[in-house]
């Protein structure tokens, strides 16, 4: 049972909490609203005075009678009503000049219950007193009588505003018996009904039955006329004795913006507004709506309402410069703070560029070092490079190397075993002593010719066997009418026999002409002639043939 105790509890917090921020959201909505109403309330009072001017412009005709003038009249005090209070007693007069000249007795009675208003508006409560008191009611019709009534209630209202410190108990009783007599006239579903049945609840304590009668007839209303702002500040007054202040704000703002877009100046619901704003120390807003207000009183230029905004302006205007005050030593603090941070930022930032300037400096030696590290990486990869030629070029070398000393192996074995044979005829020849044989065999060139022949048939099958190609690599080197054509057997002529020396790096001339058993100039010759076959550049051409079949 605690358990459930507490929980509905919470529950109840919870749904109060809830609420109670929902109020405050839409509170803040219409403060807003109002801010912004504020904003634009010239264009409303321009749209009003164009509109005015308009009607006015009617007067203009001269052939007018007093009854179209009248009906002209009328209008524009309609408009004035809750607008300008000198401009509507001025043609409040003038309509109740044009029924005088109508001769008609029931424009003269409205007229006259008109002016009577309108002097207990602009704060002359005995003269509109007297004025009613001087019609003769036994000619009043049925919505005449309810406008006398009107006029009479509305009157003794203000007066007891005015004097709302004095003793008014007289005041108090008339106003409530002309009240009454205008309830019983009043139809009851009539807005004017619920407006002074609701007062008259409100003023007993039956606030719940002045709700009941207020509702329906608010929901039934636009927002921005004379109405909807009378109605909306009485459902404030009301939440006002209910003790709901919150509530009580948001009707006050609801009939502020219906006076503001409407252009009616002579309101109490933004006066209201900015006191209860001031006692919850919303200062700037209550200062600004107080100065608003005072800014309608005075265009209204009623004595009332400037009376009532007065005596209310000094109050929150000078709290509003204490709260300047307070705002601007708080600003001067900030100030000193805000320049004392300032130095520290300037002096932070100061230290920080030095830091900047030395780290910049650093990433520029260190792009720097980078730099040369790249070139020497550079140079490192081509050395690189070249290594891995040379080696491979070496590698090349000593294969070659080691494949001519394997065949020259063979042919000096070859040649050891033909010399060793030759040895032993001559030996087994001198032992019979056949010299003779021995001359013929030595003195023979026949035999010399074949060998050198044989020697060179070795030596191309040689090259050719570790160079296959260098006949084809050759002939690229050269012109196509002057190419060599290579041979079956495997064996090169005499001028590819000179550039396969060269191609083993055999340079020197002098070894060419013993090992080929030529002339040194014959050499020559055999190596310019090449030279002259060759494509292009000539003076490279012996190192493009040590470069073949690489």
């Amino acid at each position: 049972m605690k358990v459930f105790v507490s929980v509905l509890y919470i529950l109840l917090f919870l749904a109060l909490t809830g609420l109670s921020a929902e109020n405050n959201a839409t509170l803040d909505s219409l403060l807003v609203e109002v801010d912004n109403a504020i904003k634009n309330q010239d264009s409303y009072i321009d749209q009003k005075g164009n509109y005015i001017q308009k009607i006015k412009c009617q007067l203009n005709n001269s052939l007018q009678t007093a009854e179209s003038r009248y009906v002209i009249y009328t209008q524009i005090v309609n408009e004035y009503e809750a607008f300008q209070s000198d401009s509507l007693r001025k043609y409040s007069i003038e309509r109740l000049t044009a029924a005088e000249l109508a001769n008609n007795d029931s424009w003269l009675i409205d007229s006259k219950i008109n002016l009577a208003l309108v002097e207990a508006q602009r704060g002359f409560f005995q003269e509109a007193v007297d004025i009613l008191d001087d019609l003769d009611r036994s000619l009043f019709t049925g919505q005449q009588i309810i406008n006398y009534y009107k006029a009479l209630y509305s009157t003794y209202v203000y007066w007891v505003e005015y004097l709302e410190d004095f003793d008014t108990l007289a005041l108090l009783e008339k106003k409530q018996a002309s009240r009454d007599s205008l309830i019983e006239l009043l139809p009851p579903d009539s807005y004017d009904y619920a407006v002074y049945f609701g007062v008259k609840c409100m003023e007993q304590g039956e606030f719940d039955k002045a709700e009941a009668v207020f509702k329906p007839i608010y929901a039934q209303f636009a927002s921005n006329n004379r109405d909807y702002a009378v109605l909306t500040s009485l459902m404030a007054n009301l939440y006002e004795r209910k003790g709901d202040v919150e509530t009580q704000k948001e009707f006050l703002a609801l009939s502020a913006l219906a006076d503001i877009r409407g252009a009616i100046l002579e309101n109490t619901s933004l006066r209201t507004l900015a006191l209860l704003l001031f006692n919850e120390n919303e200062i700037q807003r209550a200062d600004r709506y107080i100065k608003k207000s005072m800014e309608d009183a005075n265009f209204y230029n009623a004595r009332l309402r400037n009376f009532q905004t007065a005596k209310i302006l000094p109050i929150i205007d000078r709290a509003y410069q204490q709260d300047r005050v307070r705002q601007q030593k708080k600003l001067t603090g900030l100030l000193v703070t805000i320049s004392v941070l300032s130095c520290i930022l300037l002096v932070t930032v100061f230290f920080l560029i030095r830091q900047m300037r030395k780290l910049a400096k650093a990433q520029k030696e260190i792009m720097e070092i980078n730099s040369r590290l790249n070139v020497l990486n550079t140079e490192l990869k081509k050395a690189n490079e070249q290594q891995s030629l040379t080696n491979k070029s070496l590698a090349e070398a000593n294969h070659l190397k080691e494949r001519f000393i394997s065949s020259f192996l063979e042919i000096c074995t070859e040649y050891i075993e033909k010399l060793e044979k030759f040895k032993q005829s001559v030996h087994v020849k001198l032992k019979v002593g056949q010299t003779n044989d021995i001359l013929r065999m030595t003195s023979s060139t026949a035999d010399s010719s074949k060998e050198l022949k044989e020697l060179y048939e070795n030596f191309d099958k040689a090259f050719l066997n570790i160079y296959p190609d260098f006949v084809e690599e050759f002939n690229k080197l050269l012109r196509p009418e002057e190419q060599y054509t290579h041979t079956q057997n495997n064996t090169l002529n005499q001028e590819l026999r000179i550039f396969a020396f060269i191609r083993l790096g055999i340079n020197d001339s002098n070894k060419m002409a013993v090992f080929l058993h030529y002339s040194l100039r014959t050499i020559y010759n055999y190596r310019s002639k090449v030279k002259s076959k060759a494509l292009d550049q000539k003076e490279d051409f012996e190192e493009k043939v040590r470069q073949l079949c690489s």
